[in-house]
């Protein structure tokens, strides 16, 4: 008797009909190990994952992306209406400090700002919004909000930064809405921008990125920035992104804010709250004036400040309140 080739024996024997795709029946533990390293889903998830892919971690890894972004798509059809008042700034500095993005990207609760998965979220949206930095030598020290359409079309890895949200919901099950993004610098090398940033409260995730509730750039400007002195004042630009996120001032210079109060715009009296450099610096040395002024001494150029910009986590959303704790708790269910 001829022997029957096994896969058609099974077949025949189960009932299953010939041209009818057949998955492996027993997940591979090597496999099971690789898959749950690149992605770190459920268990049962990740055999289901191996076992309709004939355990290709490859298959199985592509999988689990479409799984994810189905759910996510479901699951953000039912959260859409629900406000994102929680949620963490995230920013990103690029390594010759240059150009850097900030970004706002809110949630439901404080629970999931600080889960790992949404900070590596949050820090790879600012990574990619470095991308919209401006070569163009007038728009170097400007700067520039994104609008969040064009940032959702850009690809964070292998995805798109709108399909990355989709699938973060249907893991995190909360709404998660990109707010605000902006982008400052050029790209390119430059010597005349030096740029820092600072979060605050900042939750670090897997991916060396971090988020927290406040967050801010500054960009200094100089004839020199480059040379043995740059280090110094990428340090400096960092201490002013704290000083911004601290101090909270709506203005560089003494003559922004009279503009804006002879314009009408702002009638604040007291500049040492509005203004940066007159505020007193966070780590000492005189105002901020005066800090910049014995640092443009040292440099033998002057120093001042281009732009700057400060997020805070929720502006402008008012926080519902609900009577009803049980039916809070049901949404939460969905």
């Amino acid at each position: 008797m001829s022997l029957v080739h096994i896969p058609l024996l099974y077949r025949l024997l189960s009932g299953v009909p010939r041209g009818t795709r057949t998955y492996a029946s027993k997940v591979d533990i090597g496999a099971l190990k690789r898959l749950r390293q690149l992605n770190p889903v459920a268990l049962s998830k990740a055999k289901e994952a191996l076992l309709k892919t004939d355990n290709d971690v490859d298959k199985a890894a592509e999988w689990l992306d479409k799984d994810a972004l189905a759910a996510g798509t479901q699951k953000a059809e039912k959260v859409k209406d629900r406000i994102a008042t929680e949620g963490g700034i995230a920013v990103h500095v690029n390594d010759t400090h240059t150009a850097a993005s900030i970004i706002e990207l809110g949630c439901e609760t404080d629970f999931v700002a600080r889960n790992a998965k949404f900070v590596d979220l949050a820090s790879s949206i600012a990574r990619a919004g470095v991308g919209f930095a401006k070569v163009e030598a007038g728009a170097r020290e400007t700067l520039v909000n994104i609008e969040i359409s064009s940032l959702a079309a850009k690809l964070v890895g292998s995805r798109t930064v709108a399909d990355a949200i989709t699938e973060s919901i249907g893991r995190l099950g909360e709404n998660i809405v990109l707010r605000r993004a902006a982008v400052i610098g050029s790209p390119d090398v430059d010597d005349s921008v030096v740029i820092g940033g600072y979060v605050h409260g900042g939750v670090s995730g897997n991916n060396g990125g971090s988020a927290g509730r406040i967050g801010g750039l500054v960009a200094l400007h100089s004839t020199s920035c480059g040379g043995k002195h740059r280090d110094t004042l990428r340090q400096l630009a960092k201490r002013l992104a704290q000083q911004v996120v601290g101090y909270g001032p709506r203005y560089a210079t003494h003559k922004e804010w009279e503009s804006a109060r002879a314009a009408g715009t702002d009638q604040a009296c007291d500049p040492e709250t509005t203004v940066l450099e007159a505020q007193p610096f966070l780590f000492g040395g005189g105002t901020v004036a005066e800090v910049l002024a014995q640092h443009s001494r040292t440099l033998g150029a002057p120093i001042g400040v281009a732009s700057f910009t400060r997020l805070r986590c929720g502006e402008g959303i008012e926080k519902p309140t609900t009577s009803d704790f049980a039916q809070e708790v049901r949404k939460q269910l969905l």
